[in-house]
């Protein structure tokens, strides 16, 4: 079966890393506006996120806490992660660990990315 001439070739997923999806259409829409204001910096986050996103670092990933620190994904809570993109852009997402008896991968799940520094977290009570 051919594919279409000029078609982007999606980067495969090795065994030991996380799949990167998203919640909604309005995370999926901040993504693409990320790659806008700093493509560089969210590669980099693809990578890091792809390779080990519930890893703590102080200055680029931590977990959210208070009112943002969970997400209920399939009946599950799971603790909401913070990505610091740039000065100002951010990703929040869960991380749906992988199953190897199901033979399931891990999933990133990003549920929001924004361009500018998010409102909810100026507040001591969701401070990181």
């Amino acid at each position: 079966m051919a594919g279409k001439r000029g078609a982007l070739v999606p980067r495969p997923v090795k065994i030991t890393e996380y799949e990167i999806v998203f919640s909604s259409a309005q995370a999926e829409r901040g993504w693409t506006d990320l790659k806008t204001v700093g493509r560089n910096a969210l590669a980099d986050a693809y990578d890091y996120l792809t390779a080990h996103p519930a890893l703590y670092d102080a200055a680029h990933c931590y977990q959210l806490k208070g009112d943002l620190e969970g997400v209920l994904v399939d009946g599950v809570a799971l603790p909401q992660w913070q990505y610091k993109v740039t000065n100002g852009a951010r990703i929040w997402y869960v991380v749906d660990e992988p199953n190897a008896k199901a033979k399931k991968l891990g999933r990133v799940i990003i549920t929001n990315a924004v361009t500018g520094h998010p409102d909810e977290t100026d507040s001591k009570k969701n401070f990181r």
